[in-house]
C-alpha cells in the first residue's frame, strides 16, 4: 500500500513533466506553448510541415536506438506486460516514452497525452515493484496502479483513472487489486492538482438536460457513437498495415506521417496536437456545423496517420474529441428536427464524448465516471449512461476488438482466453521432453523400429551428422514401409521414410507451439536451438496437460492470483489419479527459486501456487523461496509421492 502511494506521487510528477515538455516542444515548433489552433494560421506553412516531419524523424531515432515500445499508443503494451510478463516493463520506457510523446504532440501529432502517461505511470509502478523485489502478483498490481495514476493526473479524474486501470488493464475488480489502484489514483491526482489546480480538464459550461423524452434520444447518439468508434478502430488498423507494407526505410515513416498530418493541419488548424481548445469550443457550442463535419472526418484520419506511421501518443483523448464533435452535430440535428427540445449543445457534446470513448475502449464504466467527474452534474449522467451502453453494444456487435486489444490480437494475444495467456507464459524449454528418440539419416529401418520401442511419442526424429533436425518418421510411415516387403532387408534407411518435421525454438512459448501443431496437423514438434540442433520434443499431450493445469490454477488461486484456495487441506484428490498437495519448503531450499528447482522435468509435477504468510498466490518462478513457504503442487499420485519423499530426504537441489 505504501508503494502504491509512492507510485502515485511519482506518476503525478511525471504527468506534470510531460505536460511541460509538450509545451516546450510546441513553443520551439510554432512559437507558442498553448492554443495551437489559434496560432497555426499565423505560422508559415513550411514551418508547420517541417515541424511535423522533424518530430517524426526524431521519434523514429528514439524508437530504433533506445526503446521500441515508445511507438504507437502505449496502452496495449501495458496490457501485454500485465497479462504476460508479470507487470515487468523496462525502466527506460518512462523517460523515452515521455520524450517521444512530447516530440510527437508538440510538433503537431494529432494524439493525446493520456496514453503516454498511462505507460509512463505503469513503467514507474513496475520499476518500484522490481526495486522492492515484490512477488509477481504485487508487481502487477503496482503496474496497474501506475496506469490509474496516469489517467487520474491527466484528467483530474481519480475515480475514472482507477476504473480505467481495473476495467482495461487489470480486467479485475477484486479488493486486492482495487485498493492499491485507488490509492495511486488519489495521490497522483493530488500531486497534479498542486500544479495544475483543481479545475476540470475541460471547460464545461453549465449543462441543461431537457424533458424526460429527450433523454431517450441519447440512444440514437449512442448508436452513432458506436459506429464512429468502429470507424476509428478500422481506419487506425488499416493505416497501420499500410505503413508496415510501405517500401521506404523505417526511419522515414514517422517523418512521412508527420508531413501528412502537417498538410491536414494547414487545412484545419484544429487538428494540431491535443486539441484542448477545440474540445472546449465544442462543449460551448461555439463551432459552426461545417467545421464540425470536416473535423469529424479528418480527426480519425489525422490521429491514425500519426500513430500508424510510428508516432507516439494516446487514443483516449482523440476518442473524446471525436465524440464531442459527433455530439455537437447531433445537437444541431435535434434542434433542427425537434424545435421543442431544450437539451443544451454542451450536454450532447459531453454525451458524445463518453459514447465514443466507451465504444472504442469497451470501457463504459470509465466513460460514465469520467463524464461525471468533468461536470459533477448528476442530471447529465442518465443520457451519458444510455449512450455508453448503446455505443458499447453496437461496437461489440460490429468489431470484436477494442482500439486497445486490436493491436494485441494482431500479435496473437487474446485477453479473453485465459488458457491462451497461460500458454504464452510457459516457455517450450520448461515442459519439453529432453533427449527425444532420434536416428541418423542413414540409420537402417530396423534401428528406427527399435527407437519406437524406447518412447511413447509415436514419432522418431531424423538428424544429420551435426545433430541438426532433418526430418521425422511417424509410426504410420513405418507401418506402410513394413507392409511393403521391398523396404525390408536393410535396403531402406531413415532418410527414405522420413518427412519434413515441424519445429519450434527452445525459447518459444506454448501458444505458438499449439498454433504450429494445429497448422501442420502434427502431434509432436521438434525443439531446436539457434543452430537447428535437436534438443527436445514437445507433444500435443504435453500442451493439453498444461492447459488443464492452468485451468486448475485458476480455480485454486482465483483470477487475481490472490483468492484463497482450499486451505487446511494438505492433500486434494482429483479425478484420474491426480492430486494436489501442500508441501513445506525445507530450510535447505530457502533462497532457491521454483525455476531452478525444475520440478516439471525432474519429477513431473507442477507448482500451482506458493503459499506465503497464509496467502495462496501465483508462482513467480524467479522469486527466492522463504522460510515457512509452502509449495502447492499437482501431479500423479506416484510422482507426487516421489517428489515429497525427495523433499524429506533433502534430495531436491536447485540446478
Amino acid at each position: 500500500m505504501a508503494a502504491a502511494c509512492v507510485v502515485g506521487v511519482l506518476t503525478g510528477a511525471a504527468a506534470i513533466g510531460l505536460a511541460e515538455l509538450i509545451r516546450g516542444v510546441q513553443f520551439l515548433a510554432i512559437g507558442a506553448p498553448d492554443l495551437a489552433s489559434y496560432i497555426v494560421p499565423w505560422v508559415p506553412w513550411w514551418r508547420v510541415l517541417l515541424a511535423g516531419a522533424t518530430g517524426g524523424f526524431l521519434v523514429a531515432l528514439i524508437t530504433r536506438y533506445f526503446a521500441s515500445e515508445v511507438r504507437g499508443h502505449g496502452v496495449p503494451d501495458v496490457m501485454e506486460a500485465f497479462a504476460l510478463r508479470g507487470g515487468r516493463i523496462r525502466k527506460r520506457v518512462a523517460l523515452t516514452r515521455s520524450i517521444a510523446s512530447a516530440l510527437t504532440i508538440g510538433t503537431g501529432g494529432s494524439v493525446g497525452r493520456e496514453g503516454p502517461i498511462v505507460q509512463v505511470g505503469a513503467a514507474v509502478g513496475s520499476a518500484v515493484g522490481q526495486l522492492l523485489r515484490l512477488p509477481t502478483d504485487r508487481l502487477r498490481m503496482l503496474t496497474a496502479a501506475g496506469a490509474a495514476g496516469g489517467i487520474a493526473a491527466a484528467f483530474n479524474a481519480p475515480i475514472a483513472g482507477a476504473f480505467f486501470a481495473l476495467e482495461v488493464i487489470a480486467r479485475n475488480f477484486s479488493a486486492s487489486t482495487f485498493v492499491p489502484v485507488v490509492l495511486c489514483a488519489v495521490f497522483s491526482t493530488e500531486v497534479a492538482r498542486l500544479y495544475f489546480g483543481a479545475a476540470p480538464a475541460f471547460g464545461v459550461p453549465p449543462l441543461q438536460v431537457g424533458h424526460l423524452w429527450e433523454i431517450s434520444l441519447a440512444a440514437v447518439l449512442g448508436l452513432a457513437c458506436g459506429l464512429l468508434s468502429v470507424f476509428f478502430i478500422v481506419v487506425l488498423h488499416k493505416l497501420e498495415k499500410f505503413f508496415v507494407r510501405l517500401p521506404i526505410p523505417a526511419l522515414l515513416k514517422p517523418a512521412l506521417g508527420g508531413l501528412a498530418v502537417g498538410a491536414l493541419i494547414l487545412g484545419s488548424p484544429n487538428l494540431y496536437g491535443i486539441g484542448h481548445e477545440t474540445m472546449d469550443a465544442t462543449l460551448a457550442g461555439a463551432l459552426p456545423v461545417g467545421k464540425l463535419g470536416l473535423l469529424l472526418l479528418l480527426k480519425p484520419l489525422a490521429t491514425s496517420l500519426t500513430l500508424a506511421s510510428g508516432g507516439s501518443g494516446g487514443v483516449f483523448q482523440p476518442s473524446l474529441y471525436i465524440g464531442g464533435i459527433a455530439g455537437g452535430l447531433f445537437s444541431t440535428a435535434v434542434s433542427a428536427l425537434i424545435p421543442a427540445a431544450t437539451t443544451s449543445s454542451g450536454a450532447w457534446a459531453l454525451t458524445g464524448m463518453a459514447g465514443v470513448l466507451a465504444g472504442a475502449s469497451r470501457a463504459p464504466v470509465t466513460a460514465i465516471l469520467l463524464a461525471f467527474e468533468l461536470t459533477h452534474d448528476y442530471e447529465v449522467t442518465l443520457p451519458v449512461m444510455l449512450a455508453c451502453a448503446v455505443s458499447t453494444l453496437v461496437a461489440r456487435a460490429l468489431h470484436r476488438d477494442s482500439i486497445y486489444t486490436a493491436k494485441l490480437t494482431e500479435r496473437g494475444i487474446d485477453l479473453d482466453r485465459p488458457e491462451d495467456l497461460a500458454l504464452r507464459r510457459v516457455t517450450v524449454s520448461e515442459v519439453m521432453q529432453p533427449n527425444p528418440p532420434a536416428v541418423r539419416l542413414d540409420a537402417p529401418l530396423d534401428v528406427v523400429l527399435g527407437r519406437f520401442l524406447d518412447s511413447d511419442l509415436g514419432a522418431v526424429f531424423v538428424i544429420d551428422a551435426d545433430g541438426r533436425l532433418a526430418g521425422l518418421v511417424s509410426i504410420h510411415d513405418v507401418k506402410s514401409s513394413v507392409a511393403d516387403s521391398t523396404s525390408l532387408g536393410g535396403i531402406a534407411v531413415a532418410g527414405d521414410v522420413s518427412e519434413a518435421a515441424a519445429s519450434i525454438g527452445v525459447d518459444g512459448n506454448l501458444a505458438d507451439a499449439l498454433d504450429m501443431l494445429t497448422r501442420e496437423g502434427r502431434d509432436v514438434l521438434g525443439v531446436i536451438d539457434a543452430e537447428r540442433r535437436l534438443v527436445g520434443a514437445l507433444s500435443l499431450r504435453t500442451i493439453t496437460d498444461v492447459i488443464a493445469r492452468e485451468a486448475l490454477r485458476g480455480e485454486y488461486v482465483g483470477v487475481s492470483g490472490l483468492a484463497g484456495g482450499p486451505r487446511g487441506h494438505e492433500s486434494l484428490r482429483l479425478t484420474g489419479g491426480v492430486q494436489v498437495r501442500a508441501l513445506a519448503v525445507p530450510s535447505a531450499l530457502v533462497g532457491a527459486t521454483v525455476r531452478k528447482l525444475d520440478v516439471r522435468s525432474r519429477w513431473h509435477v507442477s507448482v500451482l501456487a506458493l503459499r506465503s504468510n497464509g496467502v495462496d498466490a501465483e508462482v513467480d518462478p524467479d522469486r527466492p523461496l522463504g522460510p515457512g513457504d509452502i509449495l502447492v503442487v499437482m501431479g500423479g499420485e506416484r510422482d507426487l509421492e516421489r517428489f515429497a519423499d525427495s523433499l524429506r530426504r533433502g534430495a531436491v537441489r536447485a540446478v
